[in-house]
């Protein structure tokens, strides 16, 4: 007998013949029915979708039980739910009560949804507007949330319920009875996920005042760090005040080098104001007397890894294919990548050895040349009068001439640029400021020196606010000057720099007030295009930090009907939101980058990207992936910076393969921007087949004959951006701590200007950060001993190969023999057949002797033997990093200390990178300890300042 399979498949299940049994006036019919459709709710909610209407009326009908009308209920809830409507399926499943919906049944995606639209309208609730849940019932269901986590034992969640709600009273519960690492885990939370600073500032102020409560050496670093980010320079000072007077003294110094890390040197300076003169040297030392700057000046200098080929082989390239104006252009930038290649290390020996290179620069290449000094020599302040005095300004001279004072004001300018760097004595960038001011206050006919006066001024007052110095920026604003003018808006923002003056919520008085609405109707009654921009860019360096108290701010400069203020509200948004990573930050500038009629205002909104989102860089080549194929060459220039910026120093493979397409764009500064954009990524990278062939790029499209001024430009720059400092520099916008680097935000923001006015490239100093680590006993000397572990292959963070000089051949000899590739032994073969004069029947040449031969075959044999060992001995699979040594970023991912050697970290869980205070475990005596010098006490002796050029204009014929 057969078996014939049935082709009937079943029927679709349906709702419907319940869904008419709503209908009926039998309760128990109507009760079966709602029992039926919560059962099959979830697979067949698009059918119970059509009664939702005769749902409610029974959610609603007070004649109902009770049980049917929550039951009702719930079936409704969940069809909102499935329609994406969370608001009304909250609204019904509070009605439908807790047997239909238990708030922490945290596994289901329908209570996870309903009990964040919850959150969502307390939040609401709590501003005064209004929603469909009544308060108490939202209020009630919130409350039962954190009591039933914290109950279970689930702090954790009862916090970020707490957080997400902006309950402050429950925040003080949940907390009281927490230890300290629970208590680091809820400030690290504030920060990086709560998005409204004035609740966040709450926040950190509970968790302050629970950590108080906690003994001082277990508290103390948590302690410091929350103080920090309340803004509270006097309870910062008094927490290491304790420390520095106990037994954690060390502890106390590793923390007043972690402060320094930040670059805020306003509230360092706030911090050291209150801690005593006397018993309190060494923090002293630290916080306001300049050792951080000597110690990251000796590193730089002692350590650099710079290779003289680069300029020397740069400037020969150059004259090779010099020709009038576009010479200039690239003369002044090569000018500019020496700075770079050997910022902070004092080396400017190639300039003494090519003056009459140096010469060439004239009118505003001269001011920037003369800068560029301030570059090379950033943070060596002991030594900066000495260096600059052949170009500064003469004192007593009177009237300052109207014409010429290029290189007086390029050397104020860089007077500024050496003490700007953070760590540097507050005492001599004091005396600098004042030497300043007064060439400030006499230069206002001469535009030249009065725009390097005004620069060195904001630089070297930098965050301190001081009102009479920002009065004196504006008497130069006054006087109209275009030149001057921008120079002054810019430095005004660098005085009030993360202030918010003028913002509702400032802490400044009145008159700071004043002064910027004074600078906003200025920008608006000006007809020159540099100072509007001078002032947008002072704006945006004061909302620095600032986040929602600077909205109303950015709004106005938003909603401006000039381009140049609205291009100014973007590096505002830019600023007050940086390293917030505020999706709504992103949401405006992403809006702007495709809608904005201006060029310049798009490519600002792109580059702001980098910044909010520098804490998550890789999101960045996310977003910019489809504007990097804008039609519009300046949204693809930013999109290549913006990818430059967020992952420099990284390496990364997806970020360079980005770019690569970028570097044959039809538009000369696209390509430009792709070329300094792939050199960020690539700094601090090891030798590769692929940076060995970016850089052998670089070269190329440098002799290249074709090739435009722009793109050309863009490769000498990135040439000096790959290896700068010395190759020991990186672009960071964030410290160890995770605060926001505020020095390195505000230099990166106004290098970026350069595409306006190209002496703002002086500023990339200020955006860099030493990559050094170094540990230091409680005498601020370093055991040589002291060593860390890295778990990596020792190429993998090596520096790259130096150029090898190519020597020329005493003999040349013309081979007609045609040399063949297919095998080695072949090729040597047909080099000997060369060497021993066989040439063929029409050459006459001498036959070399037979002791060259023998040494040929000899070196040949000893460079192929040794480049087969290199490929033979394996490399280990860790190595020891000395004391001091470079070590990335990248680098600190593998690193970890040896916690069995002599000399131990005073807080072992950081990460190993920077200064690292060490406590000795032995009592012996050791011999090999080394003290830092500064360049000028090196045996060579004093650093001798560079010789003067003069600028001898041509004769006419």
């Amino acid at each position: 007998m057969s078996v014939v399979a049935s082709n009937v498949s079943a029927p679709a299940p349906s709702a419907t013949g319940w869904m008419a049994l709503l209908q009926e006036d039998d309760l128990a019919l109507q009760t079966a029915a709602v029992s039926q459709l919560l059962t099959h709710v979830n697979t067949l909610w698009h059918q119970i979708a059509e009664c939702l209407p005769d749902l409610e009326s029974m959610a609603e009908n007070t004649e109902l039980p009770m049980e049917l009308r929550q039951a009702a209920a719930a079936v409704a809830s969940r069809v909102f739910f499935h329609l994406q409507e969370p608001q009304q399926a909250l609204r019904l499943a509070l009605e439908a009560g807790p047997q239909h919906f238990d708030p922490l049944e945290q596994h289901s995606p329908y209570v996870q949804r309903l009990v964040a639209a919850a959150l969502d309208s307390f939040l609401k609730v709590k501003q005064d507007e209004s929603v469909s849940v009544p308060k108490d019932q939202l209020q009630g269901m919130v409350y039962r949330l954190m009591d039933a986590s914290c109950q279970a034992g689930h702090f954790q969640h009862a916090l970020g319920i707490a957080l997400e709600a902006q309950e402050v009273e429950k925040l003080k519960e949940i907390l009281a009875s927490q230890d300290t690492a629970f208590l680091e885990y809820a400030w690290k939370t504030c920060v990086e996920n709560v998005t409204a600073k004035s609740f966040r500032q709450q926040a950190l102020q509970v968790v302050a005042d629970c950590l108080e409560k906690k003994p001082r050496t277990e508290a103390a670093y948590d302690l410091v760090v929350v103080y920090q980010l309340l803004n509270q320079p006097k309870a910062v000072a008094q927490t290491l005040v304790e420390l520095l007077g106990s037994d954690d003294k060390l502890l106390g110094l590793q923390l007043c080098f972690d402060l320094m890390d930040t670059g805020d040197q306003a509230f360092v300076e706030a911090v050291a104001a209150e801690i005593p003169q006397e018993g309190f040297d060494q923090a002293r030392k630290i916080l306001v007397d300049g050792f951080p700057g000597e110690m990251a000046l000796s590193f730089l200098h002692k350590h650099s890894h710079a290779d003289p080929l680069i300029m020397e082989n740069l400037k020969k390239a150059l004259e090779e294919r010099s020709s009038g104006s576009r010479s200039s252009v690239l003369h002044h930038a090569a000018v500019m990548t020496h700075s770079y290649l050997y910022t902070g290390t004092t080396n400017d020996s190639f300039l003494r050895k090519h003056l009459d290179w140096m010469k060439k620069a004239s009118n505003w290449a001269k001011f920037s040349a003369t800068a560029s000094l301030g570059v090379v020599h950033s943070g060596h302040i002991t030594e900066a009068m000495h260096l600059l005095q052949p170009y500064l300004p003469e004192e007593g001279q009177g009237e300052v001439s109207t014409a010429g004072g290029f290189a007086e004001g390029g050397s104020l300018y860089a007077l500024g640029l050496i003490h700007a760097q953070p760590g540097t004595s507050a005492a001599k960038r004091h005396e600098s400021l004042q030497y300043i001011r007064g060439h400030l206050r006499t230069s206002h006919a001469n535009e030249v020196q009065s725009h390097g006066a005004a620069l060195g001024v904001g630089l070297t007052a930098m965050g301190s606010a001081d009102l009479v110095i920002c009065k004196e920026l504006k008497e130069l604003l006054d006087t109209d000057s275009a030149v001057s003018g921008e120079a002054a808006g810019i430095s005004l923002g660098l005085v009030l720099v993360g202030t918010g003056a003028g913002n509702p919520n400032s802490k400044l008085s009145e008159e700071f007030s004043e002064l910027v609405a004074e600078l906003k109707n200025y920008a608006r009654e000006t007809q020159h295009e540099k100072i509007i921009r001078g002032i947008a860019m002072g704006l945006a360096l004061i909302n620095f930090g600032q986040e929602e108290n600077a909205d109303a701010c950015i709004e106005e400069m938003r909603s401006d009907r000039d381009p140049i203020m609205r291009y100014g509200a973007q590096y505002a948004l830019a600023m007050a939101y940086c390293g917030t990573g505020s999706n709504k930050a992103v949401r405006i500038l992403l809006h702007t980058a495709v809608s904005d009629v201006s060029d310049d205002v798009r490519m600002a909104a792109v580059l702001g990207l980098s910044f909010v989102l520098y804490k998550t860089p890789g999101r960045v080549p996310e977003l910019v992936k489809l504007l990097l194929e804008s039609f519009n060459p300046h949204v693809r220039y930013a999109s290549c910076m913006a990818v430059g910026i967020a992952m420099a120093g990284t390496g990364n493979p997806e970020s360079i393969a980005l770019l690569e397409p970028m570097l044959d764009d039809m538009t000369d500064y696209v390509r430009q921007g792709a070329l300094m954009g792939t050199a960020m990524i690539y700094m601090q990278c090891s030798d590769s087949k692929k940076t060995r062939a970016f850089r052998e790029k670089l070269f190329s499209i440098v002799g290249e004959k074709h090739q435009s001024t722009m793109t050309k430009m863009g490769a000498i720059m990135s040439i000096g951006i790959i290896d700068t400092g010395g190759r020991n520099c990186a672009l960071k916008l964030g410290s160890r701590l995770g605060f926001n680097k505020m020095t390195s935000a505000v230099g990166l923001c106004l290098w970026l200007q350069h595409w306006h006015w190209f002496p703002m490239m002086h500023f990339w100093s200020l955006a860099l950060t030493p990559t050094y680590t170094i540990g230091l006993n409680s005498n601020f000397q370093y055991p040589k001993k002291f060593s860390i572990v890295c778990k990596s292959k020792p190429s993998a963070f090596a520096y790259p190969k130096k150029m090898e000089e190519k020597k020329e051949e005493k003999k040349k000899r013309v081979e007609t023999v045609t040399l063949s590739t297919t095998a080695k032994e072949k090729a040597r073969l047909a080099r000997k057949r060369v060497k021993l004069g066989i040439y063929g029947e029409e050459m006459d040449v001498d036959a070399p002797k037979e002791e060259e031969i023998k040494e040929d075959d000899a070196k040949e044999e000893v460079v192929e033997n040794k480049a087969e060992a290199e490929r033979k001995v394996p490399q280990p699979s860790e190595f020891r990093v000395s004391n001091p040594s470079r070590i990335t970023a990248s680098q600190s991912l593998v690193c970890q200390y040896d916690l069995e050697q002599r000399y131990q970290p005073v807080r072992p869980t950081a990460t190993p990178m920077g200064v690292i205070i060490l406590k000795d475990t032995s009592t012996q005596e050791d011999d090999e300890l080394e003290t830092l010098r500064s360049p000028a006490d090196e045996p060579e002796g004093e650093t001798v300042p560079p010789e003067t050029f003069v600028w001898t204009p041509p004769q006419p014929k």
